[in-house]
């Protein structure tokens, strides 16, 4: 089977980048060939067409060129799995009338809700939606938003995104990426991560634990909100507690997810951004670290409350309750932990590709 998967990058440091090539991977280990459709070139040695996918001003005077280019590279594949509605599955189905190739949505997060009130764009987006074979939800949750944004799902079927256990795992030899204890948070500084909201948590078990820091891993390209967090860094007093770092290896990622107390991440929800699943969680509860989330986020498909970690409100005292437990109780974190490795093997990329497969009828 040849399948053509759609997504903004290939980056495997950015959250859609590596759930792409790992499904990628998983399809080229049971046989299948895979080309790609992406936004930005890359150096990676792969089938690949990149061409514009924004529908901004300047994009649509190339859109006809666009469309050809997509329309001339589909036509050798069987199947062609597109990351989130707008605008990628918009411009996928615009390339594809009469050509009629297999259109698979999947649905993550933000770029799958409709807008506000009635637009062209909504327009566009239902169509999307109607015309493709099959839509795929990455959550329970991010059906919800969906349907909360307008749009009402028929027959989708959840396919998670997954985590690789093969790499994340227990580290037993005890050694440590830093020489200090810490909470870790790991994703790009964007305020749906909910950083203003985590840091403050922080600050209020900060006077308790006095050696324990916090490190925040993940891209600082939105300058104006990492502004933001470092003058509240400030105002809290927690310059040398809090840590920025970015550009992190994935072999110094398994260290730091280990050597954490706990990973936290309590993201946001809205009308028009939010996290459809978390990636994160699973990754750290594959080295045996407890997890907090917040409750009406993705996270609520990762997390088993009490089980695998706690999933909380937004409220800074709730969060700091929270990590306070496991920073307290070491039996609870180790059984929090042990659990985590649990639940992370139900979302295992084997499996997870299994369900694509399933999905999409390509067995």
């Amino acid at each position: 089977m040849k399948i053509c998967i759609v997504v903004n990058n290939l980056n495997p440091n950015v959250g859609w980048g590596r759930l792409a090539m790992k499904v990628a991977e998983g399809f080229k280990a049971h046989g299948h060939e895979v080309g790609f459709i992406i936004e930005k070139d890359t150096l990676l040695n792969l089938p690949k067409l990149a061409v514009p996918l924004k529908l901004s001003a300047k994009n649509l005077f190339l859109l006809p060129l666009t469309l050809l280019r997509i329309r001339n590279f589909i036509k050798f594949y069987d199947v062609v799995l597109c990351y989130d509605v707008n605008p990628n599955a918009i411009i996928l189905n615009m390339a594809n009338l009469w050509q009629k190739r297999k259109v698979v949505i999947h649905a993550l997060a933000t770029y799958s809700l409709l807008g506000q009130g009635t637009s062209i764009r909504n327009f566009f987006m239902r169509w999307a939606y109607g015309r493709a074979k099959k839509v795929l939800v990455v959550s329970e949750f991010t059906k919800r938003q969906i349907e909360k944004s307008g749009y009402d799902l028929k027959g989708e079927i959840i396919v998670p995104v997954g985590v690789d256990t093969s790499f994340f795992h227990p580290v037993l030899s005890g050694e440590k990426i830093l020489p200090y204890q810490f909470v870790l948070t790991v994703g790009a500084l964007k305020p749906r991560k909910g950083y203003h909201i985590s840091i403050p948590a922080f600050k209020i078990i900060a006077r308790e634990f006095p050696d324990l820091k916090y490190v925040i891993i993940g891209h600082q390209s939105m300058a104006s909100y990492y502004d933001e967090l470092k003058n509240l860094v400030a105002k809290l007093d927690l310059k040398d507690r809090i840590i920025f770092l970015e550009k992190i290896s994935d072999d110094d990622l398994l260290k730091y997810y280990n050597s954490a107390e706990l990973f936290v991440m309590t993201s946001t929800t809205d009308t028009s951004a939010f996290e459809g699943f978390g990636m994160v969680y699973l990754e750290a509860g594959a080295c045996e670290t407890p997890v907090v989330g917040a409750n009406n986020t993705g996270a609520e498909a990762a997390i088993s409350n009490n089980i695998n970690g706690f999933l909380v409100s937004h409220e800074p005292i709730d969060i700091a309750n929270a990590m306070r437990k496991i920073l307290l109780d070491k039996d609870l974190a180790k059984t929090l932990g042990a659990n985590g490795i649990k639940r992370a093997k139900e979302f295992d990329w084997a499996n997870i590709i299994k369900l694509y497969e399933d999905s999409i009828f390509i067995r």
